[in-house]
């Protein structure tokens, strides 16, 4: 009797529990109330079987769901060298996210399932700037999906993706690194993309903000990123099974893109662990996430490529990694109102430099992997003078807060509102444009709780933006840099 009382309290918990929590559990058959051969605790079994018919479950028994996610939260300080401040952020090096993934087998090599992936919005580091410090009147919502797909996969001849789903440039520029720190920091500038850049000798107020922000300088056409050009979108794709530490993927878009990349990871020996991959990308979708097209008039014309590379020294944890970023436009009406000409090609590169280990000092190896590292990084060209054939003729920004750009399609721009108190005054055309960064970093693994704690400082020289005038004569703006330091954590589950 006491054995059954047991059994029946223990399942009693273990129902209490799911209910409260709502999680989601691979069962293989339902559990059912214990026979205890009289009814001096009938109603203990019928509190549990309400229980348990409360409970949250899959709808399908045949279907195996894994509930996964991150938290990744971070404290901002930054400097625009006239105001300073703090902030609380949610880090979108790598967003905080949750989602879930099905999976059913078929036959033989055969299975199928999903993905459903969102992440929330609120204090999106790569979308506060000095007037925004939490994005509540964000027009995003409150969450965003980042995946939605189906797909058939058999393990000798890969994968099909049905739906919402990653671009095969997409993280190109990130997922081959061997050190796996592109959670903490990459290549591209997320913690001020939407800060406004301010002229030299303005004034020391909101005034003397400019109106263009460091991403209308600093990315590729497609998107507000310089590497991580592309992102997931609806349409159909392909990718292969790992072979010899190669994969490839290929994938079309609405409306319309499509692109192929191949992919690299391995360790060579027992010393080196390698990673690399390169990739490229089409677009002629006439408005980009905005869907649509068949603009009268109007032709979306753009090609982007991009690659990585990394190594690591496995004994010693030395490890480099390097990244490179192209965009090209030959859209209809990008053309320069008084050079004639279309944009120059925007291009960006990235080196990462450091150790990743155990170290013994202060007894860290005992909780995980110390990473230290810096790093230097250009953006050349990046004012993305194009073009959505809607709007005004200001490209829609490709990525989750879509909004318009600064620099028009024929590339003018009034220096006098632009740039108050720069000096400059009248209309000007963007030729070109130089942004330089450089950094340092920490990132200390927290490895039996899946956490990683962070510290990472950014120094922005003064961008420098090529003008011209209706007489084709150069000017320049002095503008001021730009200093930041975060610090946070993250943890998986």
């Amino acid at each position: 009797m006491l054995g059954g009382l047991a059994e029946v309290a223990g399942r009693y918990a273990l129902a209490a529990i799911l209910g409260v929590t709502g999680a989601v559990l691979v069962v293989q058959a339902p559990v059912k109330a214990a026979d205890l051969g009289g009814d001096c605790c009938s109603d203990l079994e019928e509190r549990v079987a309400e229980l348990e018919a409360t409970t949250v479950r899959k709808g399908n028994k045949k279907v195996s769901v894994t509930l996964y996610g991150q938290i990744n939260r971070a404290v901002l300080f930054w400097d625009d060298h006239v105001e300073s401040n703090t902030y609380a952020v949610d880090n979108n090096y790598e967003s905080s996210r949750f989602g879930l993934k099905g999976s059913a087998k078929i036959a033989g090599d055969w299975s199928a399932g999903y993905r459903l992936e969102v992440e929330p919005t609120e204090a999106n580091s790569a979308r506060l700037n000095q007037f925004n410090d939490n994005n509540q009147m964000d027009a995003a919502g409150a969450l965003n999906v980042r995946h939605s797909f189906l797909y058939l996969n058999n393990k000798k001849w890969g994968e099909v993706r049905l739906g919402l789903t990653a671009t095969p440039i997409y993280n190109i520029t990130k997922d081959t690194n061997v050190t796996e720190l592109e959670d903490t920091m990459h290549s591209d500038n997320r913690m001020n993309q939407s800060f406004f850049l301010r002229a030299k000798n303005s004034p020391h107020n909101a005034e003397g903000l400019s109106t263009i922000r460091w991403s209308d300088i600093s990315r590729c056409f497609e998107s507000a990123n310089a590497f991580v050009c592309s992102t997931r979108k609806n349409g159909f794709a392909y990718w292969s099974p790992k072979w010899e530490g190669f994969t490839a993927s290929a994938g079309w878009f609405e409306d319309d893109e499509w692109g192929a990349a191949l992919r690299y990871q391995k360790e060579w020996g027992e010393n080196w662990e390698v990673g690399a991959g390169w990739a490229y990308a089409k677009i002629t979708d006439e408005r980009l996430l905005n869907g649509g097209g068949g603009f009268a008039g109007f032709r979306r014309d753009f090609d982007e490529w991009a690659g990585s590379e990394s190594i690591k020294h496995l004994p010693t944890g030395l490890f480099v990694f390097n990244a490179f970023s192209f965009s090209d436009t030959n859209d209809s009406n990008a053309i320069g109102a008084f050079n004639g000409k279309s944009p120059p090609l925007m291009n960006a590169w990235d080196v990462q430099f450091g150790i990743q280990r155990k170290i013994s000092w202060f007894g860290l190896d005992s909780l995980g992997e110390t990473s230290i590292w810096g790093g230097l990084s250009q953006i050349n060209d990046g004012f993305a003078q194009g073009s959505s054939g809607v709007s005004q003729g200001l490209i829609v920004f490709d990525n989750p807060n879509t909004r318009l750009g600064a620099v028009p399609a024929n590339g003018l721009i009034n220096a006098t509102t632009a740039f108050p108190g720069a000096g400059i005054n009248g209309t000007f055309q963007v030729v070109g444009s130089e942004v330089n960064r450089w950094q340092v970093a920490a990132d200390q693994e927290l490895a039996k709780s899946g956490m990683h704690l962070y510290w990472v400082y950014q120094h922005f020289d003064s961008p420098e933006l090529d003008l011209i005038d209706s007489d084709l004569r150069h000017r320049s703006v002095p503008l001021e840099g730009f200093d930041l330091f975060y610090t946070g954590a993250r943890i998986y589950f």
